[in-house]
């Protein structure tokens, strides 16, 4: 478990109250995660130990962090941070990173997969190649705070896969890469979406039962000259995505 700073085990007068030092101290571990989503904090008496403070003090402190929706309290349990759920707007292509920054918590992903494969009929249609071209193919856990949200199995041409070969895939959205390092201005995608048993590797890799329904997302994402350049498969538990999107009469 991390150290706390000896400066936020106490606060003199004069300075940040005790209860904010105990709030953002949790408020870092969670967004580090240090205490996954669903994780139980620290009891009250473990939090009043470790700041040298009162029960007052450190219940401050958690409801604070519950009025903020970032912890649940559930009775004669104690308190629990609250299960991530991400929110897509439909209304924008956005990366992981971009759709998670409201939450303010930590993203990174990790490879699971990299690898040139024959483009299968579905890949070759959407990339508009002709089967059984070889096209790149990018397996990637999409990690916030912790927890995995999604598992991400996407497809490219292979003269843009070969170049995102040399490129950090961890620390970085692909999006941003596409645009920042290789100079391809994004445009548009278009998005499948629909509820898919869980595969066994997909059981695995989400930490769900074989079988269990979860999301499967198709998106075609294009650049600005209409290029069909990622076609993207990404499986989520039901409870890890939410969309938004404002819908017009005609």
């Amino acid at each position: 478990m991390a150290q706390v700073p000896a400066c936020e085990k106490a606060s003199p007068a004069g300075r940040t109250p005790k209860y904010l030092a105990i709030r953002r101290w949790l408020s870092r571990q969670i967004a580090a995660g240090a205490y996954a989503r669903g994780a139980q904090l620290p009891s009250e008496h473990e939090l009043m130990a470790r700041f040298a403070v009162s029960r007052v003090t450190v219940r401050l402190a958690l409801d604070d962090l519950r009025r903020r929706g970032a912890i649940e309290a559930q009775r004669g349990k104690g308190y629990f941070v609250s299960r991530l759920t991400a929110v897509h707007d439909l209304q924008r292509l956005q990366s992981f990173g971009e759709m998670m920054a409201p939450l303010g918590v930590e993203t990174r992903s990790e490879l699971v997969a990299f690898t040139e494969q024959p483009a299968s009929g579905e890949v070759a249609a959407a990339l508009r190649i002709a089967a059984p071209a070889p096209v790149t193919r990018i397996e990637r856990l999409r990690i916030a705070g912790g927890t995995t949200i999604s598992y991400d199995v996407s497809f490219f041409p292979t003269d843009i896969g070969q170049r995102l070969a040399a490129l950090d895939l961890e620390r970085e959205d692909i999006f941003l890469m596409l645009e920042r390092r290789l100079g391809i201005e994004l445009g548009f995608a278009d998005l499948t979406i629909e509820v898919v048993p869980a595969s066994d590797r997909q059981g695995r890799l989400l930490a769900v039962r074989a079988g269990e329904p979860v999301m499967r997302i198709r998106r075609l994402t294009h650049d600005s000259t209409g290029r069909g350049i990622d076609y993207e498969r990404l499986y989520a538990p039901l409870d890890a995505l939410q969309f938004r999107a404002r819908l017009g009469r005609w």
